[in-house]
């Protein structure tokens, strides 16, 4: 049968899109949308304070309550248990309407691996009960909630999490799992632990009168400072160290305090001896978590939240240049540097980086520069770093699960609140400044005399309090909460997601037609990450093409075959067959070419994708002859 063609305009053919949603479509639609930002978005659906520190029992009940509140997006498990017995409390959050947890792409988030960092407890919780009463409100969140799953554990270091929480204890102590040690060697484990020692509900500083000490009282007799006159006939102080008894009788104090290997040492990858003893995921907590991530190969992001210092640290792909001498190392510091101060001429939160990674992990670095770069504009004063690699949870995370991730130092200090002159530090003029004008004084622990019964009469006090520092205040933590709820939300954003772009149809000759299909990804995201390609447990993204009975894919040699001979800029890769695999890059495009007999004046093509991370699309065209 002849066909009239006009080859500009091709009016003979009629091509018709059905277009599917990447996803899930929702079983109910979105009642209560809220599109004003002055207007309500479920926060008193469930209502609770972001402004208090929780114990185990108070945040693990907010956790139970909320899987009671929304049953319909929320489900709640235990991983294991601790050393000394308590649940580690997983929040499992999607809408169960559009699929099962498993089967869709997922972020992992948890928090205070470390014991004392409690505020990474409010930061993990905060995001799991902003995508539950948000959820019908807001549909930015009612967009992730029903595409993609949130694993949250809000405490991993569950026993220390608590002791920190519930009982006096300094800023940076218990850090550790409760895996009992003999610091000192005398044959028993956490004997001689810091103790509050005046019973105020703190653990400060020890002090004792001494003539050849190096401090005196501030002249507010406030605070201890030191002695820059030999000459100064002031009452001197010698600092004994922080609260506690000699317990042992061995004459110290505070010398085996209770805790083991550091957990954020403890993981597989890049695990050593001396700080992780004493084998790769010895400490249960960890164990379970990591077992947990093992079976769930959808997890393809993870954030882990810490403290101190304010800093994205993510995990980047390996420096494929070997050793660097000092000047390499510093001529490559100076151009990037160079190159950085020309790029925030334009962007003030771009990022980059003193690493040259090898091909095939490019795509797995552009994607984290992209990442990191909205990311240091979400949380505003937040420096990005590349992470470190000893038996850490966020490198392990990507070098042996091949899942991104972030391990978010959070607060530190108050330096951008109380840094007076700009100099990037708080002197002790300005940290008082700041207690005294922020805080009300509320902050600070004044020196007061005690009589020990080991030491006989002492000085305890002249320091801050224990949620000043590493955990900040609680008056700031909600607006901290916020923010990194934010930046993780908007790193599911940029999952991977695979749509069927243009189709073109283009007469061969006689009843053959050339069909060109474009297939993207227009998220920041890569399909699967470099890492999983080299550890092979990467999926390939799928292209497959159904037709009427009376289309036919016609078998045409490989390569790029070209309609015009002359046109060189959009190659486009030949198929054979009904399928073909491939993976796609953060904001990339792949377009297949085939050929296509039609019987008859009338048929469709359809084509559809299947992405592990990046989720399914299908399109269909209907080609008609002229006339018809």
């Amino acid at each position: 049968m002849h066909t009239r063609i006009n080859h500009v305009s091709l009016p003979v053919l009629i091509l018709i899109a059905l277009i599917a949603v990447l996803g899930f479509s929702p079983a109910v639609a979105q009642k209560k949308l809220q599109t004003s930002p002055g207007g309500y978005h479920g926060e008193l659906d469930f209502p609770i304070s972001w402004k208090q520190y929780y114990s185990y029992a108070q945040w693990t009940k907010i956790m139970h309550d909320l899987q009671k509140q929304y049953p319909q997006l929320a489900d709640i498990s235990s991983i294991g248990k601790s050393r000394m017995g308590r649940d580690q409390y997983l929040l499992t959050i999607t809408a169960k309407s559009t699929g099962k947890p498993e089967e869709k792409t997922a972020m992992w988030v948890d928090g205070a691996i470390h014991g004392n960092e409690i505020n990474g407890v409010t930061c993990s919780l905060y995001t799991a009960w902003y995508l539950l009463t948000r959820y019908d409100y807001d549909p930015y969140v009612y967009g992730l909630v029903n595409t993609y799953t949130f694993y949250i554990l809000p405490g991993l270091n569950v026993d220390a999490n608590d002791s920190y929480a519930s009982y006096p204890n300094t800023a940076n102590n218990p850090r550790e799992p409760y895996r009992p040690e003999d610091n000192d060697g005398d044959g028993l484990y956490d004997e001689d632990q810091t103790e509050d020692v005046d019973k105020d509900g703190e653990i400060s500083a020890m002090w004792i009168e001494d003539p050849a000490g190096d401090y005196k009282l501030s002249p507010d007799s406030r605070r201890f400072v030191r002695i820059t006159d030999p000459g100064d006939a002031a009452k001197r102080f010698r600092r004994i160290g922080e609260e506690g008894f000699d317990n042992d009788g061995d004459g110290r104090i505070n010398e085996d305090d209770i805790g083991g290997p550091d957990p954020n040492r403890n993981y597989i990858f890049g695990w050593d001896l001396g700080s992780g003893w004493p084998y790769p995921l010895s400490e249960i907590e960890n164990r379970n978590v990591y077992e947990f991530q093992r079976k769930h190969s959808n997890i393809f992001a993870s954030f882990h939240f810490h403290n101190t210092g304010r800093l994205i640290m993510f995990a980047a792909p390996p420096d494929s240049r070997g050793a660097m001498t000092a000047e390499q190392r510093q001529q490559a510091e100076a151009r990037i540097t160079q190159q950085l101060q020309e790029m925030r001429k334009t962007n003030k939160y771009a990022q980059l980086f003193n690493r040259t990674v090898a091909p095939e992990y490019q795509a797995d670095m552009e994607a984290q520069l992209a990442i990191v770069t909205q990311g240091a504009r979400i949380l505003k004063d937040y420096n990005p770093t590349i992470s470190g690699l000893s038996g850490q949870a966020q490198a392990n995370s990507y070098y042996m699960l091949g899942a991104f991730a972030y391990l978010i130092e959070l607060w530190g200090s108050p330096v951008s609140e109380a840094d007076q002159n700009g100099d990037g530090r708080v002197d002790e003029e300005e940290r008082m400044m700041w207690i005294d004008t922020e805080l009300t004084g509320e902050g600070w622990i004044n020196p007061r005399k005690f009589q020990h019964p080991d030491l006989g009469e002492i000085w305890i006090g002249g320091t801050t309090r224990k949620h000043v520092d590493r955990t900040p205040p609680a008056r700031y933590m909600e607006g901290e909460a916020f923010k990194q709820a934010q930046f993780v939300l908007y790193c599911a954003s940029q999952f991977p997601r695979v749509e069927v772009g243009e189709v073109s149809v283009a007469p061969a000759t006689g009843d053959l037609y050339w069909v060109d299909v474009t297939v993207k990804n227009e998220r920041v995201y890569p399909t699967s990450s470099d890492r999983s390609v080299l550890l092979r447990t990467a999926v390939n993204d799928k292209l497959t093409v159904a037709t009427s009975g009376n289309i036919a894919v016609v078998q045409i040699p490989p390569g790029a075959p070209r309609l015009d001979a002359l046109n060189v800029t959009e190659p486009a890769a030949a198929m054979n067959t009904n399928e073909a695999e491939f993976r796609l890059r953060g904001k990339d495009s792949r377009r297949f070419r085939f050929l296509v007999k039609m019987t008859g004046n009338e048929g469709w093509v359809e084509f559809n994708t299947a992405s592990r991370h990046g989720g399914k699309d299908t399109k269909r065209i209907v080609i008609k002859t002229a006339g018809h």
